[in-house]
């Protein structure tokens, strides 16, 4: 008698939790949390007016590129799509800080209020009910919600910087806490696009500040927006120290819980995809909407072990290795990550 899909679902999202996955956190994860989407960003960018004087050449490159995103072109598009001098590009950076830091800001103030869990707190603390003692994440989100979430799961994190307020640079050795004689559970978040906290001083020294909600006078963002700027920013600390990191996390996993994830980053998605193609780790995907080149990857698995779950309007839409048709699941919400771990634990 064949498996019914639900079962099948619910079968291969438990053995993935069972796994200690790697969290793969794209920006379908941070939306429902109020912060902005691509699409947003690229609205507020073609709303701004860089700083200064322009040169011609300059007010050239900015009209191509609000031409592009008014023509219909995704933001990563339109920025690939021209060669930005250092205060345009300075000016994307400074404008995405202060959107999604605005929008960060009001997340935690509604979190804090809040007296539930968020889901990503209830995954950690389902996943640290082992002897397990780590956990990593891996995002290209700027936002701190993966931070947030381990603070108010009652966890220690680490993101490549010392504790506190006023934070350095950490790679090694590497910082390590302990509660009494044990490691305490940490969760590590490797940050390869980097973080609202993160800022590069006129020295070029990158420090990072706790929860700042305004750029610090003498420093600027250290963030990696989209555009042909980003290959070479990533090769410069710490987003080198940071990308390695999440390699080695991505390497030795033996499944990866994908949460809002497109697959359209270089930075995560070739390790991935290298060890999941080799058969060695399980990939589970929960997203409101599949991207293209995530179906077109599912598509091609040829047999890897996969499970996908989407947002239809009759509840979820399902495929997997074992129903590469996929199968809608009625009534019920699976895709969304709270209802997942409901079902799963």
């Amino acid at each position: 008698m064949p498996k019914i899909p639900l079962d099948i679902a619910i079968e291969d999202g438990q053995r993935c939790l069972k796994s200690l996955p790697v969290i793969v956190l794209g920006s379908g994860a941070s939306i429902p949390f109020g912060l902005p989407s691509m699409s947003n960003l690229a609205r507020r960018l073609m709303k701004s007016s860089p700083k200064g004087t322009l040169g011609q050449s300059e007010e050239q490159i900015w009209k191509d590129f609000t031409d592009s995103l008014e023509a219909g072109n995704n933001l990563e598009n339109a920025l690939d799509g021209v060669q930005m001098s250092e205060d345009l590009s300075n000016h994307v950076v400074e404008q995405t800080w202060r959107h999604v830091g605005a929008a960060d800001a009001t997340t935690f103030e509604d979190v804090m209020r809040n007296k539930e869990l968020p889901p990503l707190s209830q995954l950690y603390r389902h996943l640290f009910d082992t002897t397990h003692r780590t956990l990593s994440v891996v995002t290209t989100n700027y936002d701190r919600l993966a931070e947030y979430a381990a603070d108010l799961g009652e966890f220690c994190h680490y993101t490549g910087f010392t504790y506190g307020y006023f934070r350095r640079r950490q790679s090694n050795p590497r910082i390590s806490f302990r509660q009494g004689s044990e490691h305490a559970r940490t969760v590590e978040i490797w940050k390869v696009h980097g973080c609202l906290d993160w800022f590069r001083g006129d020295d070029e020294q990158i420090v990072a500040f706790t929860a700042t909600r305004a750029i610090p006078e003498g420093f600027r963002p250290a963030i990696v927006t989209p555009g042909l700027g980003k290959y070479k920013e990533a090769h410069r600390e710490p987003f080198r120290s940071v990308i390695n990191g999440a390699d080695n996390a991505l390497t030795s996993a033996k499944a990866y819980l994908c949460i809002g994830s497109g697959f359209n980053d270089e930075h995560i998605q070739p390790k991935l995809m290298e060890r999941w193609k080799s058969g060695k780790a399980l990939l589970v995907i929960l997203t409101k909407e599949l991207s293209k080149k995530a179906k077109c990857m599912l598509t091609n698995a040829g047999g890897r072990e996969f499970l996908a779950l989407e947002e239809s309007s009759n509840g979820t839409r399902m495929w997997s290795h074992q129903i590469p048709d996929g199968a809608i699941l009625q009534g019920v919400n699976l895709w969304c990550l709270s209802n997942f771990l409901d079902r799963m634990t």
